[in-house]
């Protein structure tokens, strides 16, 4: 009888989880979901940023030098016409893309000039000045558009004691690159800007 009673005393009723107990689990799943969500979002965050950095500071690098991206003429070596189809009126440069979208304006300048030329508000980062980007052309010295997926701006600076000799002449060049997206006219700040000063060398 004693070892049948100590038998039926080892038996415990299988008991449930409790409200308590349940809650707390669904809490610590949803709490640790959210927690890998956001790594992941901050990580996609960390690397979108590192690659528009590294694309804007190279397009703008790449614009800060040639005015008129893409080039203007096909490629000699292979044949291969270049990525936009380039029209001039003038001193002015319009680029349109294979649906015939304008994409990229320009407008040039002579080195010669005496006077003090180009743009008077080269350190203002508000884009898209009316006095230097109007609806048409822009200004001479001056040129606007969309590259690499960007809204790019580019300025020219150029004074008369700047000039060196009847052709030559130092430049203060100025690149601003915007998100795609930008509305021109508005307060936004660059993903990149540049500011450069280069010597520029005429012909005859």
């Amino acid at each position: 009888m004693i070892h049948q009673t100590g038998m039926r005393q080892a038996h415990h009723p299988i008991r449930a989880f409790t409200l308590i107990e349940i809650i707390a689990s669904v809490l610590l799943f949803v709490m640790g979901t959210m927690a890998i969500v956001g790594v992941i979002i901050l990580g996609l965050g960390t690397a979108r940023r590192a690659q528009s950095d590294a694309t804007a500071w190279a397009t703008a690098m790449s614009v800060l030098k040639d005015p008129m991206p893409m080039g203007v003429v096909s490629d000699r070596g292979t044949g291969t016409l270049a990525p936009w189809t380039w029209s001039q009126s003038g001193n002015a440069w319009s680029a349109s893309d294979g649906s015939s979208d304008p994409v990229w304006k320009y407008t040039a300048w002579q080195i010669g000039q005496d006077s003090d030329v180009l743009v008077a508000d080269m350190r203002n980062p508000i884009a898209n000045n009316p006095a230097v980007f109007p609806g048409g052309a822009p200004i001479a010295g001056c040129a606007r558009g969309f590259l690499n997926g960007y809204y790019v701006e580019r300025r020219e600076q150029s004074r008369a004691s700047d000039r060196i000799g009847a052709l030559v002449r130092i430049v203060e060049v100025r690149v601003d690159v915007y998100w795609a997206n930008f509305a021109p006219g508005s307060d936004g700040r660059p993903l990149a800007s540049l500011v450069d000063r280069v010597v520029r060398q005429g012909t005859p």
